[in-house]
């Protein structure tokens, strides 16, 4: 009997085993850079189940627990085993995460070699770093965040989705981005940013096409409309048709940010735009004869506000605009005109 207890004596219980993998990981935890962040927050960043507890604490920090034993998380903190268990793993998970990066070298090392992927990438397709996120085709959720991140520019935005890169949770747009940086996708890339295949750069058209897919359907399809019965109108008609007031709340705007930061990136495009040939051209990459009408009119309608309109259309549309502009990029651009007129 004496001799089967020293043999089994040494067994741990499931509980035990549970317990002394907790003291190695709360030991690990204590003072660590981990201790402030929420539990809910480690859960969502390493991938795994989603932290729930019974009932609602304040301050629901690694630090409220990892100073406690296994026992008295049950006791004290009255966690379920399930409970108990899964902070276990939540915190084991991010102790694994930390190991694979310094396996990887240090975190300065790992930011180098990323910076330097992505310049060669910008570099191979001729990128703007500079290029505004806000003039982007991002969706709602990814265009909030930068926003409330900071996120301003094209390498800002690319070196954010790095920081998200081991974040398993995220996805859609988030992800699709990462893989199209990660893997230089040139086609990926025409999705959210105005690149046009075999052409290095960002290009006008695209950007310009960007603005709108930025307004709800129903707008969009008021503006093609309006496009449409403008096009046909007989000269000899002086029945006046209403525009739809996207076009001067979101549109005319978004059209004057387009040509303000491409007429400062490319020399004498203002002129260009005056070519009717060059513009049709341009706006032909699009391959959407619909959208090109429309953004052949918008940037007629923009050009009109600080240069004499070409045609009796659109100076009578413009008298009816009454949304005030934005002056000092309005003065920018009649500024640059009127020096590559000079």
């Amino acid at each position: 009997m004496k001799k089967d207890q020293i043999e089994h004596g040494g067994a741990l219980s499931p509980i035990e085993k549970l317990a002394a993998r907790w003291d190695k990981a709360a030991y690990r935890a204590q003072g660590s850079p981990f201790e402030d962040l929420s539990v809910s927050a480690l859960a969502r960043n390493t991938g795994t189940k989603a932290w729930s507890r019974p009932g609602s604490v304040k301050g629901d920090t690694i630090a409220r627990y990892i100073y406690l034993s296994f026992e008295e998380l049950i006791e004290v903190e009255k966690l379920d085993l399930r409970c108990a268990t899964q902070l276990l793993e939540i915190c084991e998970a991010t102790f694994l995460f930390e190991e694979e990066c310094n396996e990887l070298g240090s975190f300065d090392g790992i930011d180098k070699q990323a910076y330097h992927q992505r310049m060669r990438f910008v570099e191979e397709f001729g990128l703007y770093q500079d290029y505004p996120v806000a003039l982007a085709n991002l969706d709602n959720d990814l265009r909030e965040l930068c926003e409330a991140e900071e996120i301003l520019t094209f390498v800002d935005l690319m070196e954010f989705l790095d920081r998200l890169s081991d974040k398993a949770w995220i996805g859609g747009c988030y992800r699709s981005l990462q893989n199209v940086f990660a893997h230089g996708d040139e086609k990926g890339l025409t999705r959210y940013f105005p690149y046009r295949l075999g052409h290095r750069g960002f290009h006008l058209p695209e950007a310009l096409s960007f603005t709108l897919n930025r307004i709800k359907q129903h707008e969009l399809n008021s503006v093609q409309e309006y496009h449409e019965r403008r096009r046909k109108r007989s000269r000899l008609s002086s029945k006046r048709m209403e525009m739809p007031s996207v076009v001067e709340t979101r549109l005319i705007p978004e059209v004057i940010k387009c040509l303000h930061y491409f007429c400062n990136h490319q020399p004498r495009l203002l002129i260009r735009l005056h070519d009717s040939a060059y513009l049709c051209r341009e706006l032909m990459y699009l391959n959407d004869p619909q959208s090109e009408g429309v953004l052949h009119w918008l940037i007629h309608l923009t050009l009109g506000i600080f240069r004499p309109p070409q045609e009796a259309k659109i100076d009578e549309e413009l008298k009816s605009l009454t949304t005030p502009q934005d002056p000092e990029l309005l003065k920018e651009l009649s500024d640059l005109l009127k020096e590559e007129v000079g």
